[in-house]
C-alpha cells in the first residue's frame, strides 16, 4: 500500500480524489480573509465562511458534500479494514444547515473554507483567485486590494475543492477556496449603520421631542 511519506503524519493514502463545487451567485461571504491571509492564530491561512440561502441548488450542494463524506468513510474502511469508526479522531465537518441571525436566513447551508499559506514542508501556496464583474480576467494585486476587508452580506460565487485527511491530529473533510467571483461587494464596517441593523429596539419618538439642533448645546 502506498504511504504518505511526511513526518509523524505518514498514513496509507485513502483512495478518494477531491471534488470541485461552485456555489450559486447569492452565496454570502462572512468572516473573510481572501486577499491577505489571517495570521492571528498560526498557521496563517486564507479563509471565509459561506452562507448559502436555502434553495434547490443549496440542497444539491449539501447532498454532494454528504455523499463525499460517505465515500470517504467507505475508502477508510477499504484502507483500514480492521479499524472501527471509534478508532478515529473525527473532526467536526466544515458544513452544516443552520439559521443565520445576522443575515436573517433560515436553515442556510454554511460552509467553512480555508487554505493554509504554506505546505507542511514550508512551500508557499497560491492564494485564492479573485474575480469581479469588472472583467473576465483574474484581478491583479492592486485591483483586488479593495476586497481585503469584505463585509458580511457580500455575495459571490465560490469555486472550492472538497478533500479528505487522515492525520495524527484527526480525520475529516476540508473545504478549500480556489476562486471567488465577487457579485455584490459590501465593505467591512458599512453593513450596520442604524440601530435596527444592530438588532436594537428603537422606541417611537416622543410627541414634540423634535430633532436636536446646535441651539440645544453649549456651542
Amino acid at each position: 500500500m502506498t504511504t504518505k511519506g511526511f513526518g509523524p503524519d505518514a498514513r496509507p493514502l485513502v483512495d478518494l480524489k477531491p471534488i470541485q463545487l461552485t456555489t450559486p451567485d447569492d452565496t454570502c461571504l462572512t468572516y473573510s480573509w481572501l486577499v491577505n491571509a489571517d495570521n492571528k492564530y498560526p498557521p496563517a491561512r486564507w479563509q471565509t465562511t459561506l452562507v448559502i440561502p436555502n434553495s434547490p441548488r443549496a440542497v444539491e450542494i449539501g447532498e454532494q458534500l454528504d455523499t463525499f463524506f460517505l465515500n470517504f468513510k467507505k475508502a477508510l474502511k477499504a484502507a483500514y479494514p480492521d479499524k472501527k469508526k471509534e478508532d478515529y479522531k473525527w473532526n467536526e465537518l466544515p458544513w452544516k444547515w443552520e439559521d443565520h441571525e445576522e443575515l436573517k436566513l433560515k436553515n442556510a447551508l454554511i460552509l467553512k473554507c480555508n487554505k493554509k499559506t504554506h505546505s507542511p514542508e514550508g512551500t508557499p501556496k497560491a492564494p485564492p483567485i479573485i474575480f469581479d464583474s469588472s472583467q473576465k480576467e483574474p484581478l491583479n494585486d492592486e485591483q483586488k486590494a479593495k476586497y481585503d476587508k469584505i463585509g458580511p452580506g457580500t455575495t459571490a460565487q465560490v469555486a472550492l475543492y472538497v478533500s479528505q485527511y487522515n492525520l495524527s491530529v484527526g480525520t475529516g473533510c476540508r473545504l478549500t477556496p480556489a476562486a471567488v467571483n465577487i457579485k455584490n461587494f459590501i465593505p467591512f464596517g458599512s453593513q450596520a449603520n442604524t440601530a435596527e441593523d444592530w438588532g436594537f429596539t428603537v422606541d417611537a419618538p416622543q410627541q414634540g421631542s423634535g430633532t436636536p439642533s446646535t441651539n440645544d448645546f453649549d456651542f
